[in-house]
């Protein structure tokens, strides 16, 4: 097959799989629980109590959640007393102002209640790392992808996402272990249980033996033990003792924020145990070859799963897999080296990409063999060595050109919705086809309003541009007027350490508005310009902020970057 002759399919396992998530539907759990699923790719429940509800989750953005809220308000009209998030992922924090208003979290009629680690966690991938994972996430979910046979096809987690305008707030009230509450006559405990993440939690009701299981269940697909987008090891064992807590609660009712409801103690036993058990087989077998002393790259032809489990309805590899979560297993425990003193200190990847050109008989020979993979179907391997063409020279746009009809003719064959969209993105980014690229530390301002004052401000710490400061001791302090609230950034030969109290000894003291770091954060006014305004207040030197705020890059990131075009 000739590379124009791909022709765009879709894996029929998949397509299947996506034929659950069409409908948007609000699903009725005896009578006073109400969950909206396939309004975008994660749910959200309002529970209805005597004289108000409580939420839990809040969906992606303003556009799933404003209609959710529409259609709650037609199912009742009593207001809701609390928010409970379960965890810090974007899909389930970034919409509740569409359900509850600030105003009303802020006179405490709303309480919004979070494990302790949820915001220190929602500031270190969404702050932190924002830049590497707003370009890497829209690869993983095929954000650069329309959707249909020639694009992406969702993450079968749920329906294809969609945000909107985002928002934020830091829980009113954190908790650790186990918080057990009584609103609007609705008894409830919200459990912390470290599983996909640290700081998830779970609600259970007691009384009616309903479990909300957040993403301790990801849906009906096997877990993403490793998001290609980036995440912290989540640790497989941690994740299936956590979900041994869960069986142990003998719920009758399983409400999942990803994934339909599942009622009767059976059932939800059976969906529970056997996820359990499929994240230890990987993970046990995983460990067990890794100590006969096989590599990442040779688990991952090695570890597959038992019939049982990989034919079980809630463990198709549509959004998991097997390949890359033992990869993943591997480094968690024995980190990046694999045993090869090579990999040590190799030839620098330009370097080595010419010299395995020449060493393969140059560059017109390399893109021979690529065509003729292509030709067999071969992809993997076309792909595979085009890609020294492609690093040797990223400006070969013939290669590039190869390598991408590899990865789509690759790619229209997977049933891992993740692969799917990674493959069909990066054939776009090496066609030059990608569009715009965001990146940067900006905020929104309606999750930055609500981020801790001192949290905002540390992110700059890994936006320092050391090779500048390597002769620099400058310290800077903040005040937030209004709030009360004070801390520092010290830089210091090449390192910039926070302090969450105001130090002692500042060469400039900036004092401002809380309002006004929102905006900052945003990206679209400096301190300079807050000086200049009247906003800010300054003691200290002007030339001196100038010259400390130089040294950091810009929120909006130093220019765009490729992943596979490097």
């Amino acid at each position: 097959m000739a590379p124009n002759e791909i022709k765009p399919s879709v894996h029929p396992e998949l397509e299947a799989q996506m034929a659950l998530y069409e409908k948007p539907r609000i699903i009725t759990t005896l009578g006073h629980i109400y969950t909206a699923h396939c309004y975008t790719g994660s749910n959200c429940t309002l529970i209805e109590g005597e004289d108000g509800a409580v939420l839990v989750d809040t969906l992606t953005g303003e556009l799933p959640g404003d209609e959710v809220a529409a259609a709650f308000k037609e199912i009742t009209d009593k207001p809701i007393k609390a928010v409970i998030v379960t965890h810090f992922h974007l899909d389930h924090v970034s919409g509740i102002f569409s359900f509850v208003s600030e105003d009303d979290i802020k006179s405490g009629a709303v309480e919004v209640i979070g494990q302790k680690e949820l915001t220190p966690n929602l500031l270190r991938d969404g702050g932190i790392l924002a830049p590497i994972r707003v370009r890497r996430g829209p690869f993983q979910f095929g954000g650069h992808l329309d959707h249909g046979v020639t694009g992406g096809y969702g993450s079968m987690v749920g329906a294809p996402p969609r945000r909107g305008k985002a928002g934020f707030v830091d829980p009113t009230r954190t908790f650790e272990g186990i918080l057990e509450i009584e609103i609007a006559g609705i008894k409830l405990q919200i459990i912390h249980v470290p599983s996909e993440t640290d700081d998830q939690s779970v609600v259970w009701l007691p009384e009616e033996k309903v479990l909300i299981s957040a993403d301790a269940v990801q849906g009906m697909t096997f877990p993403n033990i490793y998001a290609l987008r980036g995440t912290q090891f989540r640790n497989p064992m941690q994740w299936a003792k956590g979900l041994d807590t869960l069986r142990n609660l003998k719920a009758e009712i399983l409400i999942p924020h990803h994934g339909p409801t599942v009622e009767g103690a059976d059932a939800v036993e059976d969906v529970l145990t056997s996820y359990r058990d499929a994240i230890q087989y990987l993970h046990d077998q995983s460990v067990r070859w890794i100590n006969r002393g096989y590599t990442w790259d040779e688990l991952a032809d090695k570890v597959t799963m038992p019939k049982q489990l990989a034919g079980h309805p809630w463990l198709g590899e549509f959004y998991g897999s097997y390949k890359h979560s033992v990869r993943s297993v591997y480094t968690g425990y024995i980190g990046w080296f694999q045993g090869d003193a090579v990999e040590l200190d190799p030839l620098p990847w330009r370097e080595r990409a010419e010299r395995y050109v020449t060493a393969m008989g140059g560059r017109d020979s390399v893109l021979d063999q690529a065509r003729e993979a292509i030709e067999q179907e071969d992809y993997r391997w076309a792909a595979d060595i085009s890609t020294w063409a492609v690093r040797a020279n990223i400006d070969d746009m013939e290669a590039r050109g190869l390598k991408a009809q590899a990865l789509r003719g690759w790619a229209y064959q997977q049933k891992n919705s993740t692969w799917r969209n990674w493959g069909l993105c990066q054939a776009l980014e090496l066609e030059d086809k990608l569009g715009e690229q965001r990146g940067g530390h900006k905020i929104q301002p309606g999750q930055a309003r609500n981020y801790p004052t001192g949290g905002l401000l540390e992110l700059m710490t890994v936006r320092l541009i050391a090779e500048k400061t390597l002769d620099t001791h400058v310290t800077m302090g903040f005040v937030s007027t209004d709030t009360g609230e004070s801390c520092g950034l010290e830089i210091r030969r090449g390192v910039c350490q926070f302090h969450d109290v105001l130090p002692e000894s500042c060469d400039a003291t900036l004092s401002f508005p809380r309002n006004f770091l929102s905006t900052w954060a945003g990206g679209t006014v400096s301190f300079c310009d807050g000086i200049d305004s009247g906003d800010v207040l300054l003691s200290g030197e002007r030339d001196l902020v100038a010259a400390f705020f130089d040294k950091f890059e810009p929120p909006e990131g130093s220019g765009p970057f490729g992943l596979s075009v490097r």
